[in-house]
C-alpha cells in the first residue's frame, strides 16, 4: 500500500493534497497475535512518499502500529518530510493522539524463546512482539520523519510513545533523521532489540526523551534533546533526559540492556522548573555516553543511578549536580539544527 502526498483527480489540472486520516489503531500486517510465527504472518509493506501527511483523530486513542514481519517504507527529505500529528491545524498540543508502533521478532529479556509472551503497551490488549529471533522477515525504513502531538493517554500509565521500537533489529531497519515533537510521554521508547537510530531530534516530550528497557542493546548516535513539557503546566515536570531499565521484574535478566548514546546535546527549555535527574539508570541495565553536553540544569541533580545498573561516560560537559559521574572533560555533543522547525515549548 502506498500514501501519497497528493493526487490528481480527474477533471483536475492540479494536484491536490492528501491528509491520510488515523481513526483508530490501524495495524499493518498480521503478526500481533501471540501465536504469529514468522512463517505464518503477511510481510505487508507500507510505503509513504516524501511530504506525506498522517493524521490521528483529535483526542483519540489512534496510531499507526506495524505488526511483526511487516514493514514501513516512510522516505521522506530535509524539504518534504512525513508528517505525523494530530488531525488540526498546529502542532501546539500533546496527546492529542497516539503514535506510531513498529514491533518485530527480535529479542526482549522479558520473552527471549517465545514468540508470543511480551505483550505492548499504549494498544488493544492481546498485542505481542519479540521472541528471540534473527529478525529477518521483515526491512522498516524511517527517514525525514516527524512525529508531533501525540501519547494520548489510555489510562493512567499507559501511554502511547511518540516512536516505539518493539524488539527490532538494527539489520532490518534504518532508522534516521527523525524529530518526534510535543509527545505526551516518552519521546522514544525501545522495547530490546538492537536498533540504531542516527540524527534525532527530541523537543518538548512531556515524560522522558530516551527510554529503554527488557534488554536493549542498540544505539543512538547524533542525539538533540530539549526537555521540556508543552503547556505551563507540564513544564513543572519535565522527566528525565534518559530513563533507562534492565528488565521491571527481574534486573538479572540475560540479555542485560546496554545501549549506547554517542554525540548528544541535552537542554532543559526555557522556563522549565526541573524536578527529575538527566540520566536516570535502572533495574539492572548498563550503558555507554560518549560526547555528551549537558545545559540549563544549574541546581538539578545531573544522575541517579541504581546499585544493580552502571554507565560508562566519557567526554562529558555538565552543569547538573553530580553523584556518580566522572568529572566534567570536554564535550561538543550535537548541535546539528534538525531539518524541522518545532514550535517552541510552551
Amino acid at each position: 500500500m502506498v500514501l501519497a502526498k497528493e493526487s490528481t483527480f480527474y477533471g483536475s489540472e492540479n494536484p491536490v493534497s492528501i491528509v491520510w486520516t488515523l481513526p483508530g489503531i490501524v495495524e499493518v500486517g498480521n503478526g500481533s497475535g501471540a501465536s504469529a510465527t514468522p512463517s505464518s504472518v503477511d510481510h505487508t509493506v507500507l510505503q509513504i512518499e516524501a511530504g506525506a501527511q498522517i493524521a490521528g483523530a483529535v483526542d483519540s486513542n489512534s496510531g499507526l502500529l506495524i505488526s511483526r514481519g511487516a514493514s514501513i517504507d516512510a522516505v521522506g527529505t530535509a524539504q518534504d518530510p512525513i508528517v505525523f500529528s494530530s488531525l488540526d491545524d498546529n502542532y501546539s498540543e500533546s496527546g492529542e493522539w497516539g503514535g506510531l508502533v513498529i514491533a518485530g521478532f527480535g529479542q526482549s529479556n522479558d520473552c527471549p524463546n517465545d514468540t508470543g509472551s511480551c505483550e505492548m503497551e499504549g494498544v488493544a490488549a492481546g498485542h505481542y512482539f519479540g521472541g528471540g529471533l534473527a529478525d529477518s522477515y521483515s526491512s522498516s525504513t524511517l527517514r525525514y520523519v516527524v512525529i508531533a502531538e501525540g501519547g494520548h493517554v489510555i489510562e493512567d500509565g499507559n501511554e502511547i510513545n511518540g516512536l516505539t521500537l518493539y524488539a527490532v533489529d538494527d539489520a532490518n531497519a534504518t532508522i534516521e533523521n527523525v524529530h518526534v515533537h510535543n509527545n505526551a510521554d516518552d519521546g522514544i521508547e525501545f522495547f530490546g532489540g538492537d536498533a540504531e537510530v542516527d540524527n534525532l531530534w527530541l523537543t518538548c516530550n512531556e515524560d522522558d526523551s530516551v527510554d529503554w528497557d527488557t534488554g536493549f542493546h542498540g544505539s543512538i548516535e547524533n542525539l538533540s534533546i530539549l526537555q521540556g513539557g508543552a503547556g505551563a503546566s507540564n513544564l513543572d515536570s519535565a522527566g528525565y533526559a534518559f530513563e533507562l531499565a534492565g528488565n521491571p521484574n527481574d534486573p538479572s535478566n540475560q540479555p542485560q540492556s546496554n545501549g549506547s548514546v554517542t554525540n548528544a546535546s541535552i537542554t532543559l527549555a526555557s522556563g522549565a522548573v526541573q524536578t527529575d535527574e538527566v540520566f536516570r539508570l535502572k533495574e539492572g541495565t548498563l550503558g555507554s555516553f560518549t560526547n555528551i553536553d549537558i545545559s540549563g540544569y544549574a541546581g538539578v541533580g545531573c544522575d541517579d543511578i541504581d546499585a544493580n545498573s552502571s554507565g560508562s561516560f566519557s567526554s562529558l560537559a555538565y552543569d547538573c549536580n553530580a553523584t556518580d559521574l566522572p568529572a566534567e572533560t570536554s564535550a561538543t555533543g550535537f548541535t546539528s539544527a534538525s531539518f524541522w522547525s518545532a514550535p517552541a515549548c510552551d
